[in-house]
């Protein structure tokens, strides 16, 4: 099995038109494993390399602390003695070596600024603000990306922060810049590191992540943050230019706004080190991006859900619609900046968007989901009252008797009016619906009887036959006085 760092070689070479033949000589591979890991959507799992001893390893956080004091090899060894290090000094000095190669100890905080070419780096971070959004303090997550080359930077408002959102930022990055670039640099996030450097551990699934937008993941060594300085210090420049002293309507007016200042002003302006703008720099960056994949990433199995007939989906203890035409079909979802439901379709389309319902069991809907469904009858029975209540919204009184008097056959009986409704005008089944509530009947038979003995139905030539047929008299189990007035009517 090849290493990640193989793997991640791999796939960048043939991203970047590298010939299979070629990789396999450089890397001494055979060219089918070249092949096999250019298809690996996800990398080969791998074990980290040891590189202490086990007796020395007992002590490596120890000794970390002790080289970043700037201690020599001798006064550590001494101070592991008094702490029982059994292990000859010989061996001790050997891996002492091998933990001075593998972590950098700087004891100062001075940092040499470290400039990247174009296309190869970018960086993220995010902070927390607390802000005001319609008269409401709330608290605030704002992600933001940066190329290293040309400062171009977007920012991502959330109200909440985890694995989910961080990828979403990502690509609404990548989105907004039209590429990747070649790394993206981090800091430690438990959500994306499980391990910190010197034993670095990506979690898994932002491995997948990079795997599939082909970029290498970098991650800074804890407590450097200032490796990060392209993107860190910029976030006091939007908290005092842009968040400090100003309300928001609104989530949504907050994120516009947002856009709007990092478009025009943060990456509009001459930035103090490279004295250029950062819109006239990325022009020279962008077609040495990474260019985007064909679909979005799609990371959890526990996101898909599968619409009912009802053209519902359920996510956490709420329904929410989605178009009539992905009834029945397996959708998968994700919260989008803390407040949104996002629906894609299997291909990565994004099909609806709902805000995220505060209240259990309720059911969000959106009008447009079921346009399609106007022409045919509804299957379940809070579709056929929604089309119901669409087509006869002054009648409501008329559907709460039927649902409270049908309990047990309300959507056959909602069916049967929905049918009638294709046959016969608006305005019939209106004076219908008004005598079944004198006689307090609400069967779609009884509605059958009162149209077919009072009315013509329509008969359009491009209804089907079931439809454009005479609605049979059917006879209703009421008292005899009923029928009697109904026969002195039609006299």
């Amino acid at each position: 099995m090849i290493s990640m760092d193989e793997w991640f070689t791999i796939r960048t070479l043939n991203n970047n038109g590298i010939a299979i033949k070629k990789i396999a000589q450089q890397l001494g591979v055979a060219r089918n494993t070249v092949r096999k890991y250019i298809r690996m959507d996800r990398p080969p799992q791998y074990t980290p390399e040891q590189r202490l001893s086990s007796a020395l390893a007992v002590y490596e956080d120890e000794i970390k602390v002790l080289l970043a004091q700037d201690f020599i090899g001798s006064r550590i060894l001494a101070e592991l003695r008094t702490r029982g290090y059994p292990a000859p000094a010989a061996t001790f000095y050997r891996q002492l070596k091998r933990v001075r190669a593998v972590i950098t100890v700087v004891p100062a905080k001075a940092v040499m600024r470290f400039e990247t070419p174009p296309g190869h780096q970018g960086q993220y971070d995010w902070c927390d603000r607390t802000v005001t959004l319609g008269g409401i303090l709330t608290k605030l997550h704002i992600s933001s990306f940066i190329l290293g080359y040309s400062r171009y930077q977007h920012y991502y408002a959330s109200l909440d922060t985890n694995q989910l959102t961080i990828f979403a930022a990502l690509e609404d990055s990548f989105l907004k810049l039209g590429g990747v670039p070649k790394e993206v640099l981090f800091d430690n996030p438990k959500a994306l590191v499980l391990t910190p450097r010197p034993k670095l551990v990506f979690n898994p699934h932002l491995v997948a992540f990079a795997g599939h937008y082909k970029f290498t993941p970098r991650a800074c060594l804890p407590g450097r943050a200032r490796t990060k300085g392209k993107v860190e210090k910029p976030f006091q420049y939007l908290t005092e230019h842009f968040l400090k002293g100003r309300e928001f309507g609104s989530f949504p007016d907050l994120v516009a706004q947002l856009a709007v200042f990092a478009e025009t002003v943060v990456n509009n302006r001459v930035h103090g080190t490279t004295r250029e703008r950062a819109v006239d720099r990325l022009l020279r960056e962008k077609h040495l991006l990474t260019p985007l994949p064909a679909g979005r990433f799609v990371s959890l199995r526990e996101q898909f859900r599968k619409a009912s007939w009802d053209c519902l989906i359920s996510y956490g203890g709420r329904r929410y619609s989605v178009p009539c035409s992905y009834a029945g079909k397996e959708v998968w979802v994700r919260v989008s900046r803390g407040r949104e439901l996002e629906v894609y379709a299997p291909d990565g389309k994004l099909i609806a968007r709902h805000l995220l319902a505060l209240q259990k069991g309720a059911v969000v809907t959106q009008d447009a989901h079921y346009d399609g469904l106007r022409q045919r009858l509804p299957q379940g029975k809070m579709l056929a009252v929604k089309v119901f209540q669409d087509l006869f919204p002054e009648d409501r009184l008329f559907l709460e008797k039927l649902l409270a008097q049908c309990k047990g056959n309300a959507t056959t009986q909602l069916r049967q009016i929905l049918d009638l409704a294709r046959v016969y005008p608006k305005a019939d089944l209106q004076r219908a619906f008004n005598r079944a509530l004198e006689y307090n009947t609400f069967t779609a038979n009884f509605l059958k009887g009162l149209l077919n003995h009072n009315q013509t139905p329509l008969a359009p030539p491009d209804l089907p036959k079931l439809l454009t047929r005479q609605p049979p008299r059917v006879m209703i189990g009421r008292s005899l006085s009923v029928y009697q007035a109904l026969l002195k009517e039609a006299e």
